[in-house]
């Protein structure tokens, strides 16, 4: 009889023990829990589950800790048994295991837990809204797209949230923001996570290399975001949490940022996510109106230099659109929404603007997009390559940045991309020119630009339906004139080095955009930019005297091809004095097929030759 009380005594002391370690455990574990501390929670949890591994509240905790942490696979096993040892699971359990469900694409079991969470039709429009996503990710996957998608390795991310990747057109440099530690402020927000910054990182031979903090005046104390670069990398969009977030430029000069300005279409709501056309005449930006929704807005620039009063986007819809991005072809938008036809979160859209406005958006499927927050994406001029950030739990931190090549025939661009440096013809040294691009159909300056300033580098992203006209220009220099048509044609990369010369005796100029009818020596409209450009170009140089040489190719009776050559000449000299120039300073002279500078063996050769010049004479 002793021995039995014994025995009984110690097994209440081990059975109260038992209880009383396990009780303590989820005590500390709901304390971190509620105070959002969901690693410190999951830790007392798991020590709680040892001792018993089928109390439902501990199996539930640790699944939510899970999902906080956005483990949805780890999440999902310890939602599911924690429901079923629930005798009655409150709505809110069940439609978070719903979620769970949907964002490890188990769709259908999402969908039938999404109904159980309501059974009173309470929150119909919600669950009706979850249920289509589950519906559109079934569909997508059962059709995957040809795309690699390639998260970018830890030399790249890091075990921070990494976002915003903004690429230059030729995908050589990538901007990006991350909240890892080692800023510009290094400082943490209530939340334990360190202030956003900016980084560069530069692709060498097609492998990205380790950031590097872009540092001040772009980031500061605060948290400081890309929000968008323009085609050549010498225009920056960040974003400040300031003024109910704002919109502010930076511009490169020579390989420093200028300090941020605020820009005029910002107002006392949300404003982020910018970016530019090709053309930099039109800004997209995302605009959040007190509780309302993200809308993408568009401003165009005017005479003056100004932004227009912004309007919607015509695709916008009653959920959050962001992250707007026009393709260098300058028709092509792409953006993430949460609406349309997502499978979860954000998704990622493509929208062509045409005759009849902007095509219904597309959803870019998967698996470049996933039932989580797909976001931020940007494409090559070439087509061939995406960059975007998403939630997805094999990555480093909880937002990474991922590459994806893209399906072959998904997207064509029709552009060309005209890339290279300008430097002093003698001296070699890079020059910082004025850019001009020029409708010569139209006789409408398109765009303006300028090549860096210390390194002389410029790209330009001409897209299809133009015949352009494009004009270096320098102080102290003569311009240089190229010409690219464009009707039709597809993805083009042309490297190019512009050499501009003095006003010295000798120099000699090519006009690339004196066009005349076929073996004739009348103007076309289209040289009209190009001519009152020589006329300026003249009066700002009041000393020189030039000589228009007209050249042809060798096909035909030589003596016709010189009197075309020596009329074509006179012609021009006749518009320039016509539009002010002085005919004693114009020489006019044609010389045939006599100074060919390219084989006439050729189409290509033969156009060379087809050429009018000036020359400087004194």
């Amino acid at each position: 009889m002793k021995k039995f009380f014994v025995v009984l005594i110690l097994t209440l002391g081990w059975v109260i023990s038992f209880a009383q370690g396990e009780r303590g455990y989820i005590s500390k574990g709901d304390k971190f829990f509620e105070s959002k501390k969901y690693l410190k929670a999951l830790e007392n949890y798991e020590l709680a589950l040892k001792e018993n591994n089928k109390n439902p509240h501990t199996l539930t905790r640790i699944g939510l800790c899970h999902f906080e942490r956005n483990e949805y696979r780890s999440a999902l096993p310890f939602l599911r048994e924690g429901v079923q040892l629930t005798p009655k699971p409150e709505k809110e359990i069940l439609f978070i295991l719903a979620r769970t469900y949907q964002y490890n694409h188990s769709f259908d079991k999402a969908i039938e837990f999404y109904n159980l969470s309501d059974p009173g039709k309470q929150r119909a429009k919600l669950i009706s809204k979850m249920v289509k996503e589950c519906q559109y990710g079934k569909e997508f996957l059962m059709k995957p797209v040809e795309a690699t998608v390639t998260n970018m390795g830890p030399t790249v991310n890091s075990p921070y949230p990494d976002y915003l990747p903004q690429i230059t057109a030729d995908r050589m440099v990538m901007y990006f923001t991350s909240r890892r530690s080692g800023g510009t402020g290094n400082k943490v927000d209530g939340e334990g996570d360190y202030f956003e910054d900016v980084y560069v990182t530069f692709n060498k031979g097609g492998v990205w290399a380790t950031p590097a903090n872009v540092g001040s005046p772009v980031n500061t104390d605060g948290h400081d975001a890309c929000i968008g670069i323009s085609d050549d990398g010498q225009t920056m969009f960040t974003y400040q949490g300031i003024n109910g977030g704002d919109i502010f430029i930076s511009e490169l000069k020579g390989d420093k940022w200028s300090k941020p300005a605020p820009i005029s279409v910002n107002t006392e709501n949300f404003e982020s996510s910018a970016c530019l056309s090709p053309d930099g005449r039109t800004l997209y930006f995302v605009r959040k109106i007190g509780e309302g929704s993200r809308d993408i807005m568009f401003s165009k620039k005017t005479s003056g230099g100004n932004w227009s009063k912004p309007q919607p986007v015509t695709f916008n819809t009653a959920f959050d659109e962001d992250a707007p991005f026009i393709h260098p072809d300058g028709k092509t938008l792409f953006f993430s929404s949460k609406g349309h036809n997502s499978m979860g979160g954000y998704d990622i859209f493509k929208t062509v603007y045409g005759p009849q406005g902007w095509s219904t958006p597309e959803n870019l499927g998967y698996p470049i997009n996933t039932a989580l927050d797909d976001i931020y994406f940007v494409l090559s001029a070439d087509g061939k390559y995406g960059y975007y950030a998403s939630e997805r739990e094999s990555g480093y931190g909880k937002q990474d940045l991922y590459s994806v090549r893209m399906p072959p025939s998904y997207h064509k661009p029709e552009l060309t991309m005209l890339k290279g440096t300008v430097k002093d013809a003698v001296s070699g040294q890079p020059l910082e020119a004025s850019i001009t691009i020029t409708d010569n159909v139209t006789n409408e300056v398109v765009a303006n630009f300028k090549s860096n300033e210390k390194s002389g580098e410029y790209l330009l992203s001409l897209p299809c339906g133009r015949n352009y006209g494009i004009a270096i220009e320098k102080a102290g220099h003569l311009f240089h004139s190229e010409n690219v048509s464009l009707s039709p044609c597809d993805f083009k990369e042309v490297v190019k080095e512009i050499k501009l010369v003095n006003a010295t005796p000798g120099s000699v100029v090519t006009l690339n955009n004196i066009f005349f009818d076929s073996g004739k020596p009348d103007l076309r409209p289209e040289s009209t930019s190009e001519l009152l450009r020589l006329v300026q170009s003249l009066k700002n140089n009041p000393k020189i005297k030039i000589e228009i040489s007209g050249h042809t190719d060798n096909v035909g009776d030589p003596k016709a091809n010189q009197l075309l050559s020596e009329k074509r000449a006179q012609t021009v000299v006749a518009f320039l004095v016509s539009k002010g120039a002085e005919s004693r300073r114009l020489k006019a002279k044609g010389y045939g097929s006599s100074q060919s500078i390219a084989s006439n063996d050729t189409p290509e050769g033969r156009q060379q030759n087809r050429r009018t010049e000036f020359k400087v004479l004194e």
